[in-house]
């Protein structure tokens, strides 16, 4: 106890020294806490997007069209018969299904001509599967078989079009012959998936048959469900009914279409404890200094302490506590800063644009725009502050033996 008693007078000797140490820490850890929630956040939002726009929660595919999936092709497309639906409507939790067809086409304006993503809709069990259509900001949504196409207004601006105006799709059908699609532009989206808003032609399911001659086929089913969580292992339990029953479909949960997200989350992990690494020791320096400049104008104090009878190992026990306790310090303080940190992103969130703008998000392969909000891990909070103090107080033990062994009269006389 009168160990501890000492190090904590010593600790308010100094208050100056003590507190620009401690924000140090401090700073590390609100740093870490901000990053870490914008992590989550970004990567959940990521995953909604995905599911929101793109995949759905379950895709029921032919495996090798899976395989080929990137390139579009039009070959291992499946039929959504009558006996397939009634199976899909057994699925746990659904909460709707559509069929997709997606394909390669030139969007071409009259002037000039841009590669896109195109995709047959039904647009009334569209409309229960994915979001595209509540995030419509000019027109109307498709309806029905009519001649007319929805697109991103970020690609609609990028080729100067605007509701109203007709553009042909120029494609390849399923036997490699050239065709067109020639529609009229009835709507402009503008979502918070940039690929949805810069890449993505919708046209109607049965147009796109026609044009591709593919009748009654289609790319996908894509199935939404009550659960995310939950729809990993509907997917897998699916596909292995698919795979008993004899047929070449299987069901990929949303988990695989996003796959590319997971590898970048490993990947900022990495480089967020990379980050913490260097502010820790950044932080490790300064508690090297606090010891070794306490050690060094208290060596006077030191020689009398080993002169009265004070052993070796508890001057550095005092040392190694106070450097402790400036990180307890530190950590408490950068704790409830990053707290209210992490609060604040939670609730309020921050716009995409302050992290780089639309462009640089985007070459970053993360299908999110507009406000990104942050997550709250408390694992998160008991990591980095652990992580704090135990490198403090590992780095405070050389310089704390440092100064323990010194010898008494020198000390006393500071030689």
């Amino acid at each position: 106890m009168f160990l501890v008693k000492l190090a904590f007078k010593n600790l308010t000797r100094h208050r100056k020294r003590t507190l620009i140490t401690a924000a140090v820490i401090a700073l590390a850890v609100v740093i870490y806490l901000m990053t870490d929630s914008l992590l989550i956040g970004m990567v959940d939002k990521s995953f909604e997007n995905v599911i929101d726009f793109e995949s759905g929660h379950i895709q029921i595919v032919n495996q090798n069209y899976w395989e080929e999936r990137e390139d579009l092709p039009l070959k291992n497309l499946i039929r959504p018969d009558r006996e397939l639906l009634t199976f899909l409507q057994k699925v746990d939790g659904l909460k709707g299904l559509t069929p997709v067809l997606t394909f390669s086409a030139t969007l071409n304006n009259g002037i000039e001509e841009i590669p896109v993503v195109a995709q047959g809709i039904d647009p009334q069990s569209y409309s229960q599967v994915l979001r595209a259509g509540e995030y419509l900001v000019e027109g109307e949504f498709l309806t029905g078989n009519k001649s007319t196409a929805v697109m991103g207004k970020t690609l609609a601006k990028l080729m100067d079009l605007k509701t109203g105006d007709y553009i042909t799709l120029v494609i390849k059908s399923k036997e490699g012959t050239f065709n067109t699609i020639d529609v009229q532009i009835s709507g402009l989206v503008d979502s918070p998936n940039p690929s949805i808003n810069e890449n993505i032609v919708f046209v109607p399911l049965e147009i796109a048959r026609q044009a591709l001659n593919v009748r009654g086929m289609v790319s996908q089913i894509i199935i939404r469900v009550e659960d995310r969580i939950r729809a990993v292992e509907t997917a897998r339990l699916l596909s292995d009914d698919l795979q008993e029953a004899g047929s070449s479909l299987r069901a990929f949960s949303w988990r695989k279409s996003a796959e590319y997200i997971v590898a970048l989350n490993k990947a900022e992990r990495v480089e967020t404890q990379m980050i913490l690494g260097i502010i820790l020791l950044i932080a490790a320096i300064g508690i090297i200094n606090f010891v070794v400049l306490a050690a060094l104008e208290r060596m006077e104090e030191i020689g009398m302490m080993k002169a009265l009878g004070l052993k070796q190992w508890e001057i550095v026990i005092v040392f190694v506590m106070e450097a402790v306790g400036v990180s307890l310090i530190g950590g408490i303080i950068g704790c409830l800063v990053g707290g209210a940190v992490v609060a604040y992103l939670v609730f309020y969130g921050v716009d995409i644009f302050s992290l780089g703008g639309e462009d640089a998000i985007s070459s970053m392969g993360i299908p999110v725009l507009g406000r990104i909000y942050g997550g709250f891990n408390p694992g998160s909070f008991i990591f980095v502050f652990s992580y704090s103090v135990i490198v403090s107080l590992l780095v405070s033990i050389f310089p704390a033996r440092w100064a323990a062994r010194k010898d008494p009269v020198k000390a006393i006389y500071h030689r």
